[in-house]
């Protein structure tokens, strides 16, 4: 008799399951009574914010603070450091201490949970993770504190401040000001150590932890980062830039937003407003109040997100700027698609317009969706933007919102928790778990021709 094949679960979908049984241990904790401030607890609420949490998303359907007790917030908080980091990376990092060797399979699920494009050094790069996370969250609180300690009085201030560094490096969005009844942090739009702070958190955790060892490693030097790294790096120089620059253009006379405020102001608060939708989430302003050139364009930003291996979601920045140049370089009859004097691998091009289509089609047919089961357009129901932003944000866990989430019906609560946990795993995983990798085909077929466009 032959032996029975041990059945191996890929790397994708390890971390895909990880992420599964991590929500719902944490919709379980949520649901005990002493959970909620009232001892109410709603089974489908605690479902919808721990799949939040841990999709480093944002979106509520209850204020965090007036809604869930101390031990709920703690709950969320471990739930967001989680999602953050990943689960792989936090259980890669006790089995590289408890054990002295590692196996190619425990190094190639390590790469897949922090964004690694190879095998090299994996334990350093999950010593960097652990070092890292810790710095930028305690620099993140201790600044903070200077903004919520005199708002909040001691304690509740200094948790306040722990709260929301987490929150921000791993680009989750949960804020604990609505226990004074303000909207995220647009009490503190005049802080610039809060604005700034909670900027350079987004940034930093949003650019991926691969990109980390390279600034580790080789400093300043950047002509010896490797590929990936100036990929990533310019690519989200240019869209912070570019999101700043517009902005500025659409909402610098828009009195609901920052138009009644200084040039200093105007000028933090737009390079917030391109910062936060790269999947964080907070907000500076009201969104429902932004002009309809200003929501558009964060609906874009959201969509593209974060950096692959970081506390991010979105279609990341480096499909982004494949899908770009390969398609400049097909308008030019180009048969390569090249940066840096590098050539991309024909199939990162394929893979960058499959998750651009992937996206681009989840997100259609959701909005479809919860628009007929809102009856958005009929009568005083919800209207067809809204429900789009609201989609966006969920499949770019990014957590920005127009308030509409919370009187959404439980049918479009479900989809956005399926779109939040499609959005932090990644569409194209998922795709890959579901079809398994392929084999070459041993015999080409005849090529054939077909008019596009």
């Amino acid at each position: 008799m032959q032996k029975a094949r041990k059945f191996k679960l890929p790397a994708a979908a390890i971390v895909a399951i990880s992420f599964f049984i991590t929500i719902w241990v944490g919709a379980a904790l949520l649901s005990l009574p002493f959970a909620t401030k009232s001892g109410h607890v709603d089974f489908l609420t605690s479902l919808f914010t721990a799949t939040s949490a841990t999709c480093v998303t944002g979106l509520a359907v209850e204020d965090t603070a007036t809604y869930w007790s101390y031990y709920g917030q703690a709950v969320i908080l471990i739930l967001i450091q989680i999602g953050g980091l990943g689960f792989i990376t936090i259980m890669s990092l006790f089995m590289l201490y408890v054990k002295k060797h590692t196996s190619l399979s425990q190094r190639k699920l390590v790469m897949q949970s922090a964004g690694s494009v190879d095998l090299v050094s994996i334990k350093g790069l999950v010593k960097i993770i652990l070092l890292g996370t810790l710095i930028f969250e305690s620099a993140g609180a201790f600044i903070l504190c200077f903004a919520f300690v005199p708002e909040f009085g001691w304690g509740e201030g200094i948790w306040q401040s722990v709260f929301t560094s987490v929150s921000a490096f791993c680009n989750a969005g949960f804020t604990l000001t609505d226990k004074k009844g303000y909207y995220s942090l647009v009490h503190f739009m005049n802080y610039p150590h809060v604005i700034l702070t909670i900027s350079l958190l987004i940034i930093i955790g949003g650019i991926g932890f691969f990109v980390w060892g390279d600034v580790v490693h080789h400093g300043i030097h950047i002509k010896k980062y490797s590929f990936h790294s100036k990929v990533v790096l310019s690519t989200t120089l240019g869209l912070i830039i570019l999101g700043w620059a517009l902005f500025m253009a659409f909402e610098w006379n828009n009195p609901a937003t920052i138009g009644n405020y200084g040039a200093g102001t105007k000028v933090m608060n737009s390079l917030f407003m391109a910062i936060t939708p790269r999947t964080a989430g907070f907000a500076s302003v009201d969104y429902a109040d932004m002009s309809g050139a200003g929501n558009a364009l964060t609906m874009a930003l959201m969509l593209i997100g974060g950096s692959p291996g970081s506390t991010a979601g979105g279609l990341k920045t480096t499909t982004l700027a494949v899908f770009v140049l390969a398609t400049v370089a097909t308008a030019r009859r180009e048969n390569e698609v090249h940066l840096y004097n590098r050539r991309f691998e024909n199939d990162a091009s394929y893979q960058a317009g499959a998750i651009v289509c992937i996206y681009i089609l989840v997100t259609v047919i959701s909005t479809i969706t919860i628009c007929a089961i809102e009856g958005a357009g009929i009568g005083d129901a919800v209207s067809l933007d809204k429900v789009a932003f609201e989609v966006v944000s969920a499949v770019g866990t990014v957590g920005l919102s127009q308030s509409l989430t919370a009187s959404l019906h439980a049918a479009s609560k479900v989809i956005l928790i399926l779109l939040m946990f499609f959005g932090r795993v990644g569409g194209f995983t998922l795709v890959l778990i579901f079809t398994g990798e392929k084999k070459p085909v041993a015999l080409s077929r005849v090529a054939d021709k077909i008019i596009v466009g």
